[in-house]
């Protein structure tokens, strides 16, 4: 199992020099989009009520632009600018740490009324992510945002996926300290995957079992949805995301390193 793991790590590990580290960014948007903004986002997310002042309107610029970069395509929906920019703020939301965020590979993003199937596959699906695009049900989007008491949150989980993707098969504007530090992340799954074979238990839910991926996206939901349970029961896992991140959701400013 060692060797596997260590395979795993070279596969998403090169040889690249770290990125610089990043200035604060100022905000690049009007007082009345920020308003706009900042309303529709504050009703639904806690983690940008939690923000000061001066990264809520970082966060907000973030959004700004990760919207206009992008095609939404609604399934069953009307057209909504609203569920756009919350859409955008999920993804922010996983890569605001970030120098790179804009995850420029997925131009498509769909958002659809509810659960679906992929051509004739039975199984319903919620959210997935594919070299076309991002896919999500609304509903579920909606769900995850407003039940905080099960860790799962399929919007920052398939924006995880979107974020791993975009920087290790597509790389097209990828993060070089998220490639860097993914590595001390794939590093802790050895230990963990161990005692979970041995205690047969764990904090996170049995589909981070299902492979690498998987962990990852999983671990990331309830990194962000019950931060101060997965580090007081994962601790080293947990540091592992804030570095690979570089956010800890459990302090006010969330950004480690600006």
């Amino acid at each position: 199992m060692q060797n596997f793991f260590h395979r795993i790590r070279q596969l998403f590990t090169s040889k690249i020099a770290p990125d610089k580290p990043f200035v604060q960014d100022y905000p690049t948007v009007t007082e009345t989009v920020f308003n706009n903004y900042s309303f529709v986002i504050g009703g639904l997310f806690n983690y940008f009520n939690e923000l000061p002042k001066h990264l809520q309107y970082r966060f907000v610029s973030r959004v700004h632009e990760f919207k206009e970069s992008k095609k939404f395509h609604f399934i069953g929906l009307e057209r909504n600018d609203d569920t756009a920019i919350l859409v955008s703020a999920s993804a922010i939301q996983v890569t605001f740490g970030l120098k790179n965020y804009k995850m420029q590979h997925f131009k498509d993003i769909y958002v659809l009324a509810d659960a679906y199937r992929m051509d004739d596959d039975e199984e319903l699906y919620i959210g997935h992510v594919a070299p076309d695009g991002i896919y999500l049900s609304w509903k579920h989007f909606l769900y995850g945002y407003s039940n905080k008491n099960n860790d799962i949150n399929v919007a920052v989980h398939e924006m995880s996926h979107a974020l791993l993707y975009n920087n290790f098969f597509a790389q097209l504007g990828i993060d070089k300290n998220f490639r860097l530090n993914y590595d001390r992340f794939s590093s802790t799954t050895g230990p963990i995957l161990a005692d979970v074979i041995t205690n047969r238990r764990s904090f996170l839910r049995s589909y981070a079992f299902s492979n690498l991926h998987e962990f990852w996206a999983v671990s990331t939901e309830a990194f962000f949805e019950n931060p101060s349970g997965l580090k007081q029961h994962m601790p080293d896992l947990y540091e592992a995301l804030c570095r690979v991140l570089n956010q800890d959701p459990l302090t006010k400013h969330k950004i480690i390193e600006m």
